[in-house]
């Protein structure tokens, strides 16, 4: 892609039955908005993209609204009602966050590695946020031909949560979910460098930099919090989605029936 960093197929992945999911259907990624002519062409035509979800904040997708794309619905589903520092990036979003690491986050990186703990626990305790999550899941059962994308802002929190809750309900090994998850640091290497960077420059601290990195980035701690909260609060995946989700008790069947292939 050129006008785009960190989006990817799930295609291909492994579940814990031995079936893999079906390439050019299930795709996560960043923001879209500089996508190109060539980018859109290759996600209409090599991937069949049929549904955009769209995680942001109604500021972010103002701010950077996505693409028209001929054939392609678009559904805004907002998984956080106002900006959260750390994980939204309007531009006011981002000068709050290094206002917070500017006037005493924390002494050291654990600061900012407790702070996103915190932010990402949040996101499955929250009303709001787990009626959109479900939202997601249902748009994902309806949907019959075509790939559907789904992506926040950096692509990284609100897009990397639903994106183990996905791989999660398909069987996807924890390993695996977590492995895809740390990617995000790969794809937006270069990004984080240069605000960590324009950061130590400006105060010539390169702790607060690095605690900046522990929110610009991601961390394996950041994905076991939701794993862990799914285990000992809920008992597992299945019966959060069901009960806090209020997904159908044969929702797991209906969903890796529709993107998965292969035997059992």
């Amino acid at each position: 892609m050129e006008g785009v960093r960190n989006t990817r197929d799930l295609g291909g992945y492994r579940t814990g039955d031995g079936r893999r999911i079906k390439p050019c259907h299930l795709i996560r990624s960043g923001q879209l908005h500089d996508l190109t002519e060539r980018d859109k062409e290759i996600l209409t035509r090599d991937y069949s993209l049929a549904v955009i979800v769209d995680f942001r904040t109604h500021a972010e997708k103002e701010e950077n609204p996505d693409p028209d794309i001929h054939g392609v619905a678009y559904i805004h589903n907002p998984i956080l009602e106002e900006k959260t520092l750390g994980i939204t990036r309007e531009k006011e979003a981002d000068n709050d966050v290094v206002s917070m690491v500017l006037n005493g986050l924390g002494d050291g990186k654990e600061a900012g590695v407790d702070y996103m703990k915190k932010i990402y626990g949040n996101l499955l305790t929250n009303t709001f946020s787990i009626k959109q999550y479900s939202n997601f899941f249902q748009i994902l059962l309806k949907q019959e031909t075509g790939a559907v994308l789904w992506h926040c802002t950096a692509g990284k929190d609100r897009a990397g949560t639903g994106t183990a809750l996905v791989l999660e309900a398909l069987g996807v090994p924890r390993e695996q979910i977590i492995a895809d998850y740390l990617k995000v640091n790969e794809f937006l290497a270069e990004e984080i460098n240069q605000s960590v960077r324009e950061l130590v420059e400006k105060t010539g601290n390169v702790q607060l930099g690095e605690q900046l990195r522990m929110l610009f980035s991601v961390q394996e701690e950041y994905i076991q919090t939701i794993f862990g909260m799914i285990d000992q609060e809920y008992g597992g995946i299945e019966r959060f989605m069901k009960e806090e989700m209020g997904l159908a008790e044969d929702f797991r069947d209906a969903l890796r029936g529709k993107y998965l292939t292969g035997k059992i």
